[in-house]
C-alpha cells in the first residue's frame, strides 16, 4: 500500500506529507492554478445556463464530477480527462464511475467481517480490477510524459506530474513511479467523488427547503 491515507505513520508517510504540503498544495502552487479553477467553474456555469435556456434538466452530480475531474486533471496532467473526444478521458471516466458504483453498493462483508475473505458479492474482486485499470492508465500517461521530457527542446508543463518527476529524478527513494501512481489514485478517486456527492446533497437539501433556496437565487 502506497496510498497516503492507508500507510502507517512512517518515513514514507512523512515524505509524502512533506511533498504534498511543501510542493503540491503549497499556497504558491494553489495561487498559480487559480486561473484553471476559475475557467472550469465558468465552463460549469455556462453549461448550466445553456441547459436552463433549452429547458433541459441538469444532473448536478455528473456536472460536478466533470468539473472536478477536469480541474484535477488539468492541475496534474495539463489535460481535460472529461473530454468526450479523448479515448483516454472516456476510459478514465468509465473506470471512476465503476469504482463509485461499487463503493455505493451495500456490502455484506462490512456488516459480517467473517465474509471478507469470501467476498460473496464480488465487490472486492471487481474493485481490484478497476483500481488495476486506473493504475495502468496512469502508468501510460506518466510514461508518455517521460518520453516527452527526453526530447530535446521539449517544454515542461510545470504541473503536478512534472513536479513529482523532478523530485523522483533528484531522489528516487523519496518518490518513484509507483508512488506517483498510487498518489494520483488517492487524489482522483477521493477528490472527484466527495466533491460531486457533497454538491449533489447540498442542492437536494436546498430544493427541499424553499425558504433557504430563495437566498442563492436573490444573490
Amino acid at each position: 500500500m502506497f496510498g497516503l491515507p492507508w500507510i502507517p505513520v512512517s518515513t514514507r508517510w512523512r515524505n509524502l506529507r512533506k511533498i504534498c504540503n511543501g510542493q503540491l498544495f503549497a499556497s504558491k502552487t494553489l495561487d498559480s492554478n487559480q486561473d484553471i479553477r476559475r475557467k472550469k467553474v465558468q465552463e460549469l456555469l455556462a453549461e448550466t445556463h445553456q441547459s436552463s435556456l433549452t429547458g433541459e434538466a441538469v444532473d448536478i452530480g455528473r456536472a460536478a464530477f466533470k468539473t472536478t475531474l477536469n480541474l484535477l486533471s488539468n492541475t496534474i496532467f495539463s489535460v481535460d480527462l472529461a473530454d468526450p473526444n479523448s479515448d483516454t478521458a472516456r476510459e478514465f471516466k468509465e473506470i471512476v464511475w465503476n469504482i463509485m458504483n461499487e463503493v455505493g453498493k451495500p456490502n455484506l462483508a462490512d456488516y459480517f467481517p467473517m465474509l471478507k475473505k469470501i467476498d460473496p458479492q464480488g465487490i472486492r474482486r471487481r474493485m481490484t480490477i478497476h483500481f488495476g485499470k486506473i493504475i495502468d492508465l496512469f502508468d501510460r500517461m506518466i510514461s508518455q510524459r517521460l518520453k516527452q521530457r527526453k526530447l530535446s527542446g521539449s517544454m515542461t508543463n510545470s504541473d503536478m506530474l512534472d513536479t513529482l518527476l523532478n523530485i523522483s529524478e533528484e531522489n528516487s527513494e523519496e518518490m518513484d513511479k509507483s508512488k506517483i501512481q498510487h498518489l494520483f489514485v488517492d487524489l482522483f478517486v477521493a477528490g472527484t467523488d466527495t466533491t460531486s456527492a457533497t454538491l449533489e446533497w447540498a442542492m437536494a437539501e436546498l430544493l427541499h427547503n424553499q425558504r433557504h433556496c430563495q437566498k442563492p437565487k436573490q444573490s
